[in-house]
């Protein structure tokens, strides 16, 4: 059985260096209100005031929330702490994939990542 938290967007850390931008934009152009409060996104408590994300839906559903403004999410908190291959393995940049077409809020998601110091492959 999961614990369920609400947790700001804020306070999410992505953990996975990739971004399926096909993926992204599907789940924002079609974005469900019931994801808000399901607790489908799961994530590890840190205990530091941040919560990693753990599997690649959980990490576009937050990517999905951070460009629609989305300011929390209801969360199932796991046990297990993730593998964070995104500061380990790629040093806090992303690499972008599946780009069939150029996504029209990936400058929105960089702005925002680009603040809490992540870096976007060129």
């Amino acid at each position: 059985m999961y614990r369920v938290k609400e947790v700001s967007t804020r306070l999410m850390r992505p953990t996975l260096p990739s971004i399926n931008l096909d993926l992204l934009e599907q789940l924002v152009s079609n974005w469900n209100k019931e994801w808000e409060a399901d607790a489908s996104v799961k994530v590890f408590d840190e205990g530091l005031a941040q919560y990693m994300l753990v599997d690649e839906l959980s990490h576009h559903k937050f990517y999905a929330a951070v460009i629609l403004g989305k300011p929390a999410l209801r969360c199932s908190l796991v046990e297990e702490e993730p593998e964070d291959r995104l500061d380990e393995e790629a040093d806090n940049e992303f690499t972008l994939t599946n780009a069939s077409k150029s996504s029209e809020h990936l400058e929105q998601l960089k702005e925002v990542l680009s603040k809490r110091g992540y870096r976007f492959a060129a």
